[in-house]
């Protein structure tokens, strides 16, 4: 009798334990991983709202450029808005504005603030991991056109 009873006690104990783990399962919110410009997008912001690129590196047309004390401290910020891969961003030359991660290869930034009115930032994105961003703009637009790289790191 006592084998028995032992019995019915695990079956029932097995019984209770998975349908706890059953019902625990099912009342989680499925898990969808994030699209590729959406951790972009976290990267270039950060998941907690803004993230500050120190520059690193300027080329232009291929030619690694020397950086001069200034430009050894240059920064950019990018805060997230709650618009969907729109952030708000502020460098050290005082320009202010708006940019866009239009996808994963695109970044456009208006500067709003600029003493001619607004102006378009069209870059490329050559690479951008959550510590660096490599990217590069034509400039200015038309002819003859130079290709400046800029390269950035976050600490």
């Amino acid at each position: 009798m006592k084998l028995i009873q032992k019995m019915q006690a695990f079956v029932l104990t097995a019984l209770l334990a998975s349908g706890a783990f059953f019902f625990t399962g099912c009342s989680k919110d499925p898990i969808v991983p994030k699209s590729e410009q959406e951790v972009l997008f976290d990267y270039l912001t950060s998941e907690l709202g803004n993230k500050k690129w120190f520059i690193k590196a300027i080329y232009v047309n291929g030619v690694l450029q020397p950086l001069t004390d200034a430009q050894k401290k240059y920064y950019k910020t990018y805060t997230r808005t709650q618009s969907a891969f729109t952030a708000t961003f502020l460098d050290d030359d005082g320009n202010r504005g708006n940019a866009y991660l239009l996808s994963v290869i695109q970044i456009k930034e208006v500067v709003n603030n600029g003493p001619l009115g607004a102006l378009t930032r069209d870059y490329v994105i050559r690479e951008l991991k959550e510590k660096s961003l490599d990217m590069e703009i034509t400039n200015p637009p038309g002819y003859p056109s130079q290709i400046v790289r800029e390269v950035y790191y976050a600490n």
